[in-house]
């Protein structure tokens, strides 16, 4: 806005806007230069007395439904639901959560049965090497097999030495 607009008063921007309201652009442009103003101000100023001219006299028709002074007197516009879409979305939300629940729950069987199976695998290979820890050390230890039998037990390198040498 310019410095001169503020100093009209609001009488006066409404002589300019009356002025300008019926005349055309090259009106609008000398109003402009006479006041110090730009022709968007006048433009505006025309706007705003336009929506103050309607007089106190006329008088104004409204036809209103039923429908609508029912809610004018409830005081509020009552609801009108669309059934086949709450349901639609009711049952595609429930269905949705359960098939996440449902996802969720093979997520975490498969996770534990593939956790189980390879514990059970690092078990069985830790048996595997336990018993061959003990049939080595089995191998290569002296013993007694049978006392009654009178058999004895020698560590394998000493028996294929005494093979070898027979």
């Amino acid at each position: 806005m310019s410095d001169k607009s503020d100093k009209l008063s609001d009488v006066e921007k409404a002589q300019i806007a009356e002025k300008a309201k019926n005349a055309g652009n090259e009106v609008r442009e000398k109003l402009a230069k006479e006041y110090g103003v730009t022709e968007e101000e006048i433009r505006e100023w025309e706007l705003e007395t336009s929506a103050s001219d309607v007089s106190d006299d006329e008088e104004v028709s409204l036809e209103a439904t039923d429908e609508f002074i029912k809610s004018v007197e409830y005081g509020a516009t009552f609801d009108i639901l669309n059934y086949g879409r709450l349901a639609f979305w009711s049952v595609f939300g429930t269905v949705s959560v359960v098939l996440f629940i449902v996802g969720i729950m093979f997520m975490h069987e498969y996770n534990r049965t593939s956790a189980l199976q390879e514990r059970f695998q690092q078990s069985i290979f830790y048996d595997i090497e336990e018993i061959q820890q003990r049939d080595r050390a089995h191998l290569e230890s002296f013993g007694v097999v049978d006392i009654d039998e009178g058999i004895y037990r020698i560590p394998i390198d000493s028996a294929i030495t005494i093979l070898t040498n027979e």
